[in-house]
């Protein structure tokens, strides 16, 4: 994938094709990449569940720990570190 091609929108359509891809939903995939004339070109980021999945993993454990007493140490780490550096 050529440095060129990093325009939001199209790299969000990759990795939503990759998504698809890793959770074998082929189907989805297909038709997806064909509607959205997805590139067929690897990902730049190769995570094991999709980096969409992962990037997805970290938002949710830290909107949570906003929201919701049930959450894990490390979000509420990331959120205390704004507050030490005011």
């Amino acid at each position: 994938m050529s440095q060129t091609n990093w325009e939001a929108d199209k790299m969000l359509d990759v990795y939503i094709h990759d998504y698809l891809v890793k959770r074998d939903l082929k189907a989805s995939a297909q038709a997806f990449q064909a509607e959205g004339k997805v590139s067929s070109d690897p990902v730049a980021i190769d995570a094991p569940g999709g980096f969409l999945f992962e990037w997805w993993s970290v938002f949710w454990d830290i909107f949570i720990a906003r929201t919701n007493e049930k959450h894990s140490e490390v979000a509420v780490s990331y959120i205390e570190i704004p507050e030490y550096m005011t």
